[in-house]
């Protein structure tokens, strides 16, 4: 076999070889090989942490090992142990999970922004094929380098237990989120070698990305490796964390169901002995997972650490759709459920909707409250709460395709986000410049923390005592001040549970 010369070794090594020839970079753990993309390449499956594996299984990620020779980066690496969510394939699925994927436009580029997309799922399904799997898209081919790490979910990413308190000697639980914090750790010490700023760093995401991005903001770990962050139909008021005794208390429950009795180091070598099919069976029921207050990665709650000027002090976009409710099958929250999880009784506040809105129906006053509740006020309070250290911008997104008009009651869930990075639903004129103006304003905050920019319809600021959002809708968008007795009503009762007041 013919070596490669110094020379050429020495372009492969960053990453400057023909289009027709595989890229290498190399990065602090070793060499990696990607395909190329023309300018640009795919890197896919690179390892960020060691294995969380036997004795790491319920530890905080540490930075892998490294390697010797040329890494293939070709290949996406396996999903982190979830169970297969019905209509989805089945991809191959693996505790040894955390990896990253990296798509850049331009190899040879210095110093271009970077986007950190962290994928949702309930913090029970999902990977970090979501947008990377879309190759170069529009918006990254202006000029953005795309990062996508995995992460644990389920029981493996959450769980707290006495006894891995007493192991730890703290608070425990968030290893889903010590896993994000690495990896942008790794970007920080990586991402100059794929053209990327690491000084310039955008962490965005939607649903349980987008609630992980607040707790990105809200945990001291994460401070200075990101400069400004987007959150999608993320919540963030309401029910974003537990405390510690009763996350310990349900993780107890968890062993129990898994036939692990007792709170010392016997049951937790015997935790750490299960399959993980022993894991997913032991949690049969609807996803109930979410930030813990551990006193160690998340001191508070996150809205109160918000309320407290404490979290990271960078711009912020947050926003939600018209018809998060649609998201609500998923976790089981009916009626019944908003009553005993939340305190919140529909004949109460019913009178209030129906006095703003006119008369509803039983099935659409379920639908809003459902959607004002955990998203509509969170992504107007949270930017409010933003305002006060930082610039902060909220949407609603409200928009559906012509064809869609008249047979549903407004956007789902993260219903914004193929705008943003594809596949579009629909490819009539209309969707198409729609999704042309959102990836522009994305763009702009991207690289200059501002999505403002010349040909857009102006997105105001948010201030303390006045949301206005930027309402995205069949016509268009234009912003408007989303008061009104149903957010004065969800703000009340944040008041009420905090002590903490968002002006209205």
């Amino acid at each position: 076999m013919r070596r490669i010369g110094r020379p050429l070794a020495a372009l492969a090594a960053l990453g400057l070889l023909s289009a027709n020839t595989a890229p290498v970079v190399t990065i602090d753990a070793g060499r990696v090989r990607g395909e190329a993309l023309g300018k640009g390449a795919a890197f896919r499956g690179i390892p960020f942490a060691a294995p969380p594996v036997g004795k790491m299984r319920w530890r905080d990620s540490v930075p892998t090992a490294n390697w010797k020779g040329v890494r293939d980066a070709t290949r996406f690496g396996p999903t982190c142990i979830q169970r297969d969510e019905e209509g989805r394939p089945s991809l191959d699925q693996s505790e040894d999970c955390l990896s990253v994927n990296v798509l850049t436009p331009d190899l040879r580029a210095r110093k271009l922004p970077v986007l950190v997309s962290i994928h949702g799922g309930a913090y029970a399904f999902g990977s970090n094929r979501y947008i990377t799997d879309q190759g170069l898209t529009p918006l990254l081919e202006k000029g953005v380098v795309l990062v996508a790490p995995n992460y644990r979910v389920g029981r493996l990413g959450f769980f707290a237990h006495p006894a891995l308190t007493a192991e730890a000697g703290r608070g425990t639980g968030n290893f889903w989120l010590s896993d994000q914090v690495l990896a942008l750790d790794w970007v920080r010490r990586n991402i100059a070698k794929f053209g990327g700023d690491p000084g310039n760093v955008t962490i965005l995401g939607c649903s349980a990305g987008g609630s992980s991005v607040n707790a990105l903001m809200a945990t001291p770990m994460a401070r200075g490796l990101f400069a400004k962050a987007s959150v999608h139909s993320g919540g963030g008021l309401f029910n974003a964390n537990r405390p510690l005794g009763k996350a310990e208390r349900q993780g107890v429950e968890f062993a129990q169901r898994a036939g692990v009795k007792g709170d010392g180091t016997a049951a937790l070598e015997r935790l750490r002995a299960l399959s993980s099919d022993a894991i997913l069976a032991a949690d049969p029921d609807a996803p109930d997972f979410g930030a813990i207050v551990d006193g160690a990665y998340l001191a508070a709650p996150l809205s109160q650490v918000f309320a407290q000027g404490e979290q990271a002090r960078v711009p912020l976009i947050s926003g939600s759709t018209s018809n998060e409710a649609s998201v609500f099958g998923l976790m089981g929250f009916d009626a019944a459920m908003l009553r005993s999880r939340f305190g919140i009784d529909l004949d109460v506040v019913g009178p209030v909707y129906r006095a703003q809105y006119g008369d509803l129906s039983e099935a659409e006053l379920l639908r809003r409250v459902q959607t004002d509740f955990l998203f509509t006020s969170a992504a107007l309070g949270m930017t409010s709460l933003q305002s006060r250290v930082a610039p902060a911008w909220s949407y609603h997104f409200d928009y559906l395709p012509p064809a869609l008009r008249g047979t549903l009651p407004g956007a789902a869930h993260c219903d914004d986000m193929p705008y943003l990075f594809g596949p579009l639903p629909s490819t009539d004129r209309e969707s198409v410049a729609l999704a042309a103006r959102l990836q522009d304003y994305l763009y702009n905050f991207i690289v200059r923390s501002d999505p403002n920019g010349e040909g857009l319809p102006e997105w105001p600021a948010t201030r303390q005592d006045q949301h206005s959002a930027l309402i995205i809708g069949n016509a268009g968008a234009a912003a408007k001040n989303m008061g009104g007795p149903a957010m004065k009503l969800w703000f009340n009762k944040w008041k009420s549970e905090t002590g903490s007041l968002i002006p209205l």
